[in-house]
C-alpha cells in the first residue's frame, strides 16, 4: 500500500478520533460553551455514521 493511499484511508478516522477526545475533554472541563462543543464534536462521529450507514447497505446488496 502506497504511502497516498495510507494517509488517504487514515484520514477520517483520526479527524472523528480528535474531534471526540476534544468533545471529552471539553465536557469534562468546562460550562456553557464547553459543553455546546462537546455536543458538536461529539455528534459528528454519529452523523458520519448515520450518513454512510444507508449507502453502504444499499451498495451491498
Amino acid at each position: 500500500m502506497s504511502a497516498k493511499r495510507q494517509i488517504r484511508v487514515w484520514t477520517a478516522p483520526i479527524i472523528l478520533g480528535v474531534l471526540t477526545s476534544v468533545g471529552l475533554i471539553s465536557a469534562l472541563v468546562s460550562d456553557d460553551a464547553g459543553d455546546v462543543l462537546a455536543w458538536l464534536t461529539l455528534a459528528a462521529p454519529v452523523a458520519v455514521c448515520c450518513w454512510y450507514a444507508p449507502r453502504r447497505q444499499r451498495s451491498e446488496s
